[in-house]
């Protein structure tokens, strides 16, 4: 049986199949590299964000108020500390937090200039930049409306930002795009690697080089993809790691293990697409339409919390949601590896279900395409054979043709010679 494997893993793989090596190798780390090199160099609403409320005066009562009347924001999340908000933060559960600090109050009716400080995320710019225009209007329409008319600024909005002090958010940009183009590349190649047969019409072919074993020539197929796509995928994570803050071994483990649950899960997604649709052409735009804007919808660049309900669903749907997850509460250190194991599980569960039903359908295929091309090789030889009696038997009456005529030649020509006579 390995000997077996092995013959399926080198009929697939070790051919001149440029196509092959270009979907599953060649464009996915040389775009990771530029994508990372580049990087180096409608109203959004419901933007959840956190509370953290230390004064409990009237005028924090009425921000709270004014918070939770305003479209654009949604008070998500009640703090007991600042922790619980930044690792809420850090999760991808809020985009900010505010707090309203002791003697809020009491320092507005002295003509002092109240702080209060917002804590943003430190990953996304784009709704960051949202969120924190909005929490400014809200928070100056409050202090707009105090007696201190005479005050330029009644209270103060300090920035802070979380898990990005340096405000580096192209190398968080960057990463993310890296992950999205592996994400992309793992269905894609998947879709390449079991269509192809089917369009090229040499299942048989490839079931003889795997021993005749269906199951033999699923694990050859998928086997070397995910172990490919995987090792080169961190290869390039690790070089794009670099803008950032350096991993310790444990993130290191932690990550890789997310990536190899996002790459079984995509291969799985690939099959079951050829598996669904039987061919090449319907499988890649399945693909192409469901992996081609995941980056949109994976919370990087707006809170999933955010989305309406639909939407949100088919994020939690898409591997790179979780994996994306996975990256960012490896900015929490030990704290964040329990939400990055859910996230790694949620991973697992997706890539059984695909394979399952890609193992399911791909084997009903499978068999279908064996009988069809056997009975086509079948009816092949049958015409070539009866091509071959057409042919014999124009050649016996062509011959039988030329035989009369030279019998009818020979038999005047003793019948010319014996009148000479």
């Amino acid at each position: 049986m390995f000997l077996d494997v092995l013959r399926a893993i080198r009929k697939i793989y070790i051919s001149h199949n440029i196509v092959l090596w270009l979907v599953l190798l060649i464009l996915p780390v040389v775009t990771s590299v530029f994508m990372v090199n580049f990087f180096s160099a409608e109203i959004i609403q419901h933007v959840p964000i956190g509370l953290l409320k230390q004064d409990r005066s009237q005028l924090a009562d009425k921000v709270e108020m004014a918070l939770r009347a305003d479209p654009v924001l949604e008070v998500a999340m009640e703090c007991d500390d600042r922790s619980e908000c930044e690792h809420a933060v850090i999760r991808g559960d809020l985009q900010a937090f505010i707090v309203l600090p002791y003697d809020m109050e009491r320092r507005a009716l002295r003509l002092e200039t109240p702080v209060i400080p917002v804590y943003s995320s430190g990953q996304n710019y784009l709704t960051n930049t949202f969120a924190v225009k909005e929490i400014r209007s809200v928070i100056s329409a409050i202090g707009a409306d105090l007696f201190t008319k005479q005050m330029d600024d009644p209270i103060h909005v300090e920035l802070k930002s979380v898990s990005n002090n340096s405000g580096n958010y192209q190398g968080f940009l960057g990463l993310g795009l890296v992950t999205a183009i592996f994400h992309l590349a793992g269905i894609l190649a998947a879709v390449y690697l079991f269509s192809f047969p089917f369009r090229d019409h040499r299942v048989r072919e490839f079931l003889k080089a795997a021993g005749g074993s269906r199951v033999v020539l699923g694990a050859a197929t998928v086997l070397p993809l995910v172990v490919i796509q995987w090792l080169s995928m961190m290869a390039v994570y690790a070089y794009a790691r670099r803008a950032l803050t350096p991993m310790t071994f444990d993130e290191f483990v932690v990550v890789s293990a997310g990536q190899l649950a996002m790459i079984l899960a995509c291969s799985g997604a690939g099959a079951a697409f050829v598996g669904i649709t039987g061919n090449m052409r319907m499988s890649s735009s399945v693909a192409g339409v469901i992996a081609g804007p995941a980056f949109a919808f994976a919370g990087q660049t707006f809170p999933v919390m955010a989305m309406p309900l639909v939407v949100r669903g088919f994020a939690f749907l898409l591997p790179l949601t979780h994996i994306l997850k996975v990256q960012s509460t490896m900015l929490l250190g030990s704290v964040g590896k329990a939400h990055a194991w859910e996230s790694i599980v949620v991973l697992l569960c997706m890539a059984l279900f695909w394979h399952l039903l890609a193992s399911k359908l791909l084997m009903l295929r499978w068999k279908v395409a064996e009988e069809k091309e056997a009975d086509w090789e079948a009816r092949e030889k049958l015409h070539l054979k009866d091509k071959l009696k057409n042919i014999a038997g124009a050649v016996y009456s062509d011959l039988s043709i030329r035989k009369a005529v030279a019998t009818d030649v020979a038999a005047r020509d003793v019948r010319k010679g014996g009148r000479n006579d």
